[in-house]
């Protein structure tokens, strides 16, 4: 991109590094989520969208003064630095140990070890706890405190299966082109078969995966200097930038907060309260379009509207930095069983970036067609919806593995409605249930 000739190069170059970007959006959530300890999974798994965050901020502040400086040629400069920081990042990660989970899921027992001995600081197969902290084995796949890993791994040999190494048995080619095609559609037979069973969890991935992008959060960030020019600001002023860079910091800093309190807070909390300020948030922008496209513009109405405005994507940013940042591939990782997982993350990632471009490319024409109204009301709408689903359907996954989790998430109302089990608003003989311990000690009404 930096020596590009040719806007054809340009579009080349970008189209690259997307694929790169995607491949690597699938994997390192799985494998944040592999190495880390339960205590600390959630913090450690939403550092990735913190770092994310940082990124976008970064690139706005370097945009803004490359630009300032050469704004015809500026752009290759900015390419340039990212591509000197994706070496830096690359020869770093060199150094880094494969997946301890994935390692032992091959058979490559000894090779698990290591890699677990590196991550924890020598400690080896430590299960952490409340009172450690000093190291884990993934709970997917842990026996009893205190087992050697021989042992262990004869555990879980039934649960996590070994690859097996093909042998060539000499037969014809054409036989081994039809084996192939079997293999393939007995793959494919398998992964339909599991989608099905984990129907429930593929739901919530495919609502998490779209609603991130629906809710507006994309567009409000990527087009502000746009929007905040529709809403009064000169559209040359260096206010406009400026504003997305307050936007960028503001999410940057929620995003650390809900790492550092976000096992104190829980996930079902801070997922519902980020969904009801988008909500609000784009009520607000919504109104003000509308306001605007009903009675025009005045000097006393554009600064109104323009405060309005502000606040409302000020809010966005702060509600999706709270819930969808650093919760959606966390709850995505947690739902799924180590050997689904790296395709649940996958296929969530295709459908996020397919969400995404849905989005980017209907915004200004929605604006131009309907009004520019008309996205923020759709926004609000998909908002809304979103906060009733997630209070609903989404269980709280913090501190439970995929098990637990699949026994809460039948006790919610949206499940049970489903199965015909209840109804979804009114009352049930079943409204109340038990969660917690069989005994009946803890009662919660959902």
């Amino acid at each position: 991109l930096y020596l590009s000739p040719s806007l054809t190069v340009v579009l080349l170059g970008r189209i690259v590094m997307g694929f790169g970007v995607a491949v690597s959006a699938i994997a390192d959530v799985s494998y944040l989520h592999e190495i880390s300890p339960p205590e600390w999974r959630g913090s450690i798994v939403s550092v990735n969208e913190a770092c994310i965050s940082l990124g976008f901020l970064v690139a706005y502040i370097v945009g803004y003064f490359v630009t300032s400086v050469d704004p015809v040629e500026g752009w290759r400069s900015i390419f340039g630095l990212s591509g000197f920081i994706a070496v830096i990042q690359f020869i770093g990660m060199l150094a880094m140990p494969e997946s301890p989970v994935w390692l032992r899921e091959q058979g490559r027992k000894e090779e698990a070890d290591d890699a677990l001995m590196m991550i924890n600081g020598g400690n080896g197969w430590i299960r952490g706890g409340s009172g450690s902290g000093s190291g884990f084995v993934d709970e997917d796949c842990v026996g009893d405190t205190g087992e050697t890993p021989s042992t262990l791994y004869a555990s879980i040999d039934d649960s996590h299966p070994q690859r097996e190494i093909p042998v060539d048995d000499d037969r014809t080619p054409a036989s081994r082109i039809i084996k192939m095609w079997r293999d393939t559609l007995e793959s494919i037979k398998q992964y339909i078969k599991e989608m099905y069973e984990h129907r429930r969890q593929v739901t919530i991935a495919v609502f998490l995966a779209v609603a991130q992008q629906f809710c507006g959060h994309t567009n409000i960030l990527n087009y502000a200097p746009e929007i905040t020019q529709q809403i009064g600001f000169d559209s040359a002023s260096k206010y406009t930038l400026g504003i997305t860079i307050i936007i960028g910091t503001i999410k940057f800093v929620i995003t650390c907060f809900v790492i550092w309190r976000i096992e104190f807070l829980g996930r079902r909390s801070l997922l519902l309260g980020g969904l009801l300020t988008i909500a609000v948030s784009t009520m607000m922008l919504s109104i003000t379009f509308w306001h605007q496209e009903r009675h025009g513009q005045n000097e006393y109405m554009n600064s109104f509207s323009a405060t309005v405005a502000l606040v409302g994507m000020v809010g966005v940013a702060a509600g999706y930095a709270a819930s969808f940042a650093p919760l959606t591939w966390l709850l995505i990782s947690e739902l799924f069983h180590t050997k689904f997982r790296g395709r649940a993350l996958g296929s969530s990632t295709i459908i996020t970036y397919l969400s995404a471009a849905i989005v980017s490319f209907c915004f200004f024409s929605i604006q131009k067609q309907l009004g520019p109204s008309v996205p923020f009301t759709i926004y609000f709408a998909v908002s809304v919806l979103s906060t009733i689903f997630a209070a609903l359907a989404v269980p709280d996954t913090g501190g439970k593995d995929p098990d637990e989790i699949e026994v809460h998430m039948k006790k919610m109302r949206f499940w049970r409605w489903v199965h015909g089990e209840t109804s979804l608003w009114g009352r049930s003989e079943s409204q109340a249930y038990l969660v917690g311990q069989p005994s009946g000690k803890q009662m919660q009404l959902v």
